[in-house]
């Protein structure tokens, strides 16, 4: 999938997953970090692949990525969203109101109780990723 250990190690700094708080870089398994990365390439990245080859696409992810600051957008001073327990319908609503598209938020049960947690939120883009544009399933859906 990946051929270089840098460009790994560079993603693991900005793919940041809460639930994930070893890296695959971190455990120094090339093969864990190369299935790791294959995975989010078959999931995510195969449907541009007529476009974009494998290491354009993880580069365009990461310029993508950091286009829209979600956490300066839902943590907002002056638009506040409930804390500690914001609705989906708050999260969703500060996101459009900022990027103008409906974003999908995914989330786990938490602590195995009937407490779901916002883990993940995508913005979808055109195939080229110039445009943000609504994302195809409606973020509460998973949430």
């Amino acid at each position: 999938p990946l051929s270089d250990q840098r460009s790994i190690s560079a993603r693991d700094a900005y793919w940041y997953d809460y639930f994930l708080p070893n890296p695959p870089s971190a455990r120094g398994n090339w093969r864990t970090e190369q299935r790791f990365w294959a995975k989010e390439w078959r999931n995510h990245g195969t449907c541009s692949e007529n476009v974009f080859n494998q290491q354009n696409y993880f580069n365009l992810a990461k310029t993508l990525m950091f286009k829209y600051d979600l956490a300066s957008i839902l943590f907002n001073p002056s638009r506040p969203i409930p804390l500690p327990l914001p609705r989906v319908t708050d999260v969703m609503s500060a996101i459009w109101k900022s990027t103008g598209v409906r974003p999908e938020l995914r989330c786990r049960y938490y602590d195995n109780r009937n407490i779901q947690m916002l883990v993940e939120v995508a913005l979808c883009y055109d195939v080229l990723g110039n445009r943000a544009i609504n994302c195809s399933q409606p973020g509460f859906i998973f949430c």
